[in-house]
């Protein structure tokens, strides 16, 4: 029965384009080839946070799912696995990821964790990676409950966030600039998270979004 709830994990599978994205950036920007800015000590210091979560995501997450597997026997629906309960669960769980967001930038707790994103003084692919080791400890996680309950299955719900923090990686540099309008309209794109990281006053807490921006 569980053998149907075995999704990729789908981050885990975009490690090695991350990687090649990151060192093609590096190239394009050291060669003058594009717009952007890399310093040594502050990517290593990304990558090593994002390998540090990645390590504390396979340790600690389990956590945070076996809460959810446990919640799940108590869900009002079982929605099923139709193509339009995966799209129907990706949307809820962006909205869920923008209010988690919000949170993170709001509240003093989460914010503690989440601030190691937004401490490199440099916007390029590998400041995506620059995430905390210590994401469970803000018990966040229970924002993933009211969709549990609905009837959507952790793994679900796991497989399409994989979607959403792959979408927001390439969204982490200077290289591309503004893009079509009606792409922009709808989708967070490199030019709004821009903004999200500016440290100017009036651009501060600003574009939560996480896949859409509309």
């Amino acid at each position: 029965m569980m053998d149907q709830y075995n999704f990729p994990q789908v981050t885990q599978l975009a490690i090695p384009f991350f990687v090649a994205a990151i060192l093609i950036e590096l190239w394009l920007v050291r060669t003058g080839r594009a717009k952007g800015s890399f310093e040594t000590r502050d990517t290593l210091t990304s990558l090593m946070m994002g390998t540090g979560n990645v390590v504390a995501g396979l340790l600690l997450g389990v956590v945070s799912y076996w809460a959810l597997l446990w919640l799940w026997q108590f869900r009002f629906f079982n929605l099923g696995l139709s193509i339009w309960v995966f799209v129907a669960a990706f949307l809820l769980d962006d909205l869920r990821y923008y209010v988690y967001h919000r949170i993170a930038h709001r509240v003093r707790w989460v914010w503690a964790e989440h601030v190691n994103h937004h401490s490199s003084q440099h916007y390029n692919l590998s400041t995506a990676l620059r995430q905390s080791w210590t994401g469970l400890f803000t018990f966040t996680f229970i924002l993933q409950a009211p969709l549990v309950l609905a009837g959507f299955h952790p793994a679900v719900i796991a497989f399409v966030f994989g979607f959403n923090l792959v979408w927001q990686f390439w969204i982490h540099t200077e290289t591309i600039g503004k893009m079509w309008g009606w792409f922009e309209f709808i989708f967070n794109t490199p030019s709004h998270h821009r903004v999200h990281h500016a440290t100017n006053p009036r651009y501060l807490d600003a574009n939560y979004a996480g896949t859409l921006i509309i």
